[in-house]
């Protein structure tokens, strides 16, 4: 499987999901929310989308959502994780929960 160089991976995250960043070998993005249940709504419509896709982490600070993505049976990145994320974010606009 290729894996792509960090200035592959960076130039893809500026030219397709914005708002995305590479850290500590992941790609990861902060989504804010006007509320807790608000957060965990999104959450809860995203569970299917990562099984599907890609392995990831997510955490919730209050109104904060935090997602990572990585392919750990490779670990690194992979399309499945960029597959992922624009998933996600696909889900957040339509969801209109932002």
């Amino acid at each position: 499987m290729d894996h792509p160089s960090n200035d592959k991976i960076q130039k893809r995250l500026s030219d397709d999901l914005v708002g995305w960043e590479l850290k500590d070998g992941k790609i990861v993005k902060d989504f804010q929310f006007p509320s807790f249940m608000d957060a965990i709504r999104f959450v809860k419509s995203c569970r299917d989308i990562r099984f599907s896709q890609s392995p990831s982490i997510i955490s919730i600070n209050w109104k904060t959502v935090k997602i990572s993505s990585k392919s750990f049976d490779t670990n690194s990145i992979t399309e499945r994780d960029f597959r992922l994320a624009d998933a996600i974010e696909n889900n957040y606009k339509t969801k209109g929960e932002h």
